[in-house]
């Protein structure tokens, strides 16, 4: 009777084993493929990332510093390529106003990424109803800044002006005021304001940005040779 029972607790405890060991490897296989599923998602994004910054600076001729968080870069691209404002022209804008620094304040008040006045963004904050779509502070002032610059193009564009002239005359209106530009019937002769206009449409292939791609991913340029 006692080889009976010692029988069946054997047999029962290797079952109770074998299930185990069955059990653990499973577990182990399935923690394998967790860990390289999140690792191709991270090297997706990372690549993402990449090109994402890569393409900007291409386009726009200007060096995304590291300082400015990813998602605002992202969110710049998405909402201009939305509003149909050029890549170019966005970041060229972003660069000329703040330098991608969302502490700048200007001598005159102007505040944050894209430099709105503070009755310019209170103003489109009510027109826009941003209050609604939950942006921080950095969202709400790239949402407002570029579709005041899309407002100012459909302005222009529809009084008869080219496209590209309407943007030009968009940007200085950005600057200057619209009042200064209808005033002067153009850009008007501000040092400042036509040199902000001729930065942010200043034509491609500029020697200078070259220069300070190729300093940035030089490492990387050397890898590849």
């Amino acid at each position: 009777m006692k080889k009976i029972i010692l029988l069946v607790v054997f047999l029962f405890s290797s079952f109770i084993f074998t299930n185990s060991f069955v059990s653990t490897a499973e577990d182990s296989e399935m923690n394998s493929d967790i860990i390289a599923r999140n690792r191709i998602l991270e090297l997706e994004k990372e690549m993402y990332v990449k090109n994402l910054i890569q393409y900007i600076e291409f386009e726009s001729e200007v060096i995304i510093p590291e300082y400015i968080e990813f998602e605002y870069v992202e969110y710049i691209y998405l909402i201009s390529d939305t509003l149909g404002v050029p890549t170019r022209t966005a970041f060229r804008l972003v660069y000329k106003e703040s330098a991608f620094r969302d502490t700048v304040v200007s001598p005159v008040g102007a505040e944050g990424l894209m430099q709105l006045m503070p009755d310019t963004r209170r103003i489109y904050k009510e027109i826009l109803r941003t209050d609604t779509l939950n942006l921080d502070k950095n969202r709400e002032d790239i949402y407002i800044g570029l579709n005041m610059l899309k407002d100012l193009h459909s302005f222009w564009l529809e009084r008869g002006n080219s496209d590209k002239y309407s943007w030009k005359l968009s940007l200085a209106s950005y600057n200057a005021g619209k009042g200064n530009v209808i005033k002067y019937q153009g850009i008007p002769p501000f040092k400042e304001t036509q040199d902000f206009v001729n930065f942010i449409y200043k034509a491609h292939s500029n020697p200078q940005f070259f220069a300070n791609y190729a300093k940035k991913y030089e490492n990387e340029i050397k890898n590849r040779t």
